[in-house]
């Protein structure tokens, strides 16, 4: 697959380019309607209007229940515990909202530290120390000499066909 922003060859599907951090999307995969976007960043951005979306809506509830009842002689008991209910609600969206928002700068954050200038070269790797194998015991190994040994044996034979 290759990346549609830069060009880069070799990627995968559902992942971000190697080159320039660019969400590579599930080309195949493309005939399913996914609520909220096809990227990372895309869901991140709906949650955060969804989220914001409750909480002015579970507020607006809330003061609008108080408002209307607060005070009036025949408001139940049921109308004020929605209205708290509806506080409930707002508090926890807009904590929601919140933390999502936070979620959306690390992701930028992060995306902006580790997107590599160019493609990343494997080559550079620093290469590990050459083991100390001197606290082994040196044993022989299995198929030292068989070549002199087959060999001996070749010349016997054909000392003895002759």
């Amino acid at each position: 697959m290759y990346c549609s922003t830069c060009g880069a060859a070799n990627q995968s599907e559902n992942s971000y380019c190697k080159r320039c951090g660019q969400w590579l999307p599930d080309i195949r995969g493309r005939s399913r309607v996914a609520f909220g976007g096809e990227t990372p960043q895309q869901n991140v951005f709906t949650s955060l209007f969804m989220s914001a979306l409750s909480t002015l809506a579970a507020l607006f509830s809330a003061i609008a229940l108080y408002a209307t009842y607060l005070g009036a002689g025949d408001a139940k008991w049921s109308v004020y515990f929605a209205a708290a209910f509806c506080l409930c609600i707002a508090g926890w969206q807009a904590s929601s909202f919140f933390i999502t928002l936070k979620l959306r700068r690390r992701m930028a954050n992060a995306r902006n530290q580790s997107a590599p200038t160019g493609e990343l070269d494997y080559r550079q790797t620093p290469a590990l120390n050459p083991a100390d194998v001197s606290a082994f015991v040196a044993t022989p190994s299995v198929t030292e000499n068989t070549t002199q040994i087959l060999g001996a044996r070749r010349t016997e034979s054909d000392s003895a066909g002759s």
